[in-house]
């Protein structure tokens, strides 16, 4: 009987310190999953978290929409694709309008990965490159998105662009449909990266429109060496081990 108390006891005992290895394990390979983008989904219903800029003297804004007309030319466009809101640059002649998030990217995270959908309706004819994002010059036609040095001038797009995600070129189609845009920014772990969607245009009516931006890192998580579970996983051990000492003395008696 009291052979049977202690093969259970050791039994036990193994299969707590296992118990404790695998804690032990899963504290050492923890992790957290952050959401870096503020209101990417627009659904506050304005810009919380976002910049807009424009060029002076040209017409038209990004605006935050709903439903089919867009809200400065009244053109029919896609609803939203998430949700019940999205960006949307529009106006009624030339203009040029920026939306931009500067995103901090943690140190140590260990992968970032982002994801936003892009889609438009252009009225004219064809896309335009210009020379630079200004309507007030040669034609341009043109709308994209491009990871940017936070200290490079707000309508940059030479040494400032550390990444082009996305560009309207001539011969695009008229009308593109919700297009999802993968990028990662593992690479840029501890430093700030700014998301910028870029719209000009003087030729005729052109819609570019944003919405489900986001961008998760996973990082090591913040847990102590030994966390409270873990003392109360050893304090059980103890416990055990005491448990079979005290048995063993007992049968030496």
């Amino acid at each position: 009987m009291v052979l049977g108390t202690l093969q259970t006891s050791k039994k036990a005992l193994g299969f707590f310190i296992l118990t404790l290895f695998i804690f032990s394990s899963f504290l050492l390979t923890a992790s957290a999953q952050v959401e870096l983008i503020e209101n990417g989904d627009f659904e506050t219903g304005d810009f919380t978290g976002w910049i807009v800029v424009n060029e002076p003297g040209g017409s038209g804004d990004w605006f935050v929409y709903t439903g089919t007309t867009s809200p400065a030319s009244a053109s029919i466009v896609l609803a939203p694709p998430v949700g019940d809101f999205a960006a949307i640059a529009d106006s009624g002649g030339p203009g040029s309008h920026l939306l931009y998030q500067d995103i901090d990217v943690p140190a140590g995270a260990t992968l970032v990965t982002c994801s936003a959908i892009v889609y438009y309706s252009n009225s004219s004819a064809d896309f335009i490159i210009g020379p630079d994002l200004s309507f007030a010059g040669p034609p341009n036609q043109q709308a994209r998105i491009d990871l940017m040095d936070p200290n490079a001038p707000d309508f940059d797009i030479g040494a400032g662009v550390l990444e082009n995600l996305f560009q309207t070129m001539p011969g695009d189609p008229d009308v593109l449909g919700y297009t999802i845009l993968n990028f990662d920014l593992t690479d840029f772990a501890g430093t700030t990266v700014r998301f910028r969607a870029a719209e000009v245009d003087n030729q005729f009516f052109f819609q570019f429109m944003v919405d489900d931006v986001t961008c998760e890192a996973i990082q090591p998580a913040n847990v102590p060496t030994l966390s409270e579970w873990g003392l109360i996983a050893m304090a059980s051990i103890l416990g055990i081990v005491g448990f079979i000492v005290m048995r063993r003395r007992q049968v030496i008696a």
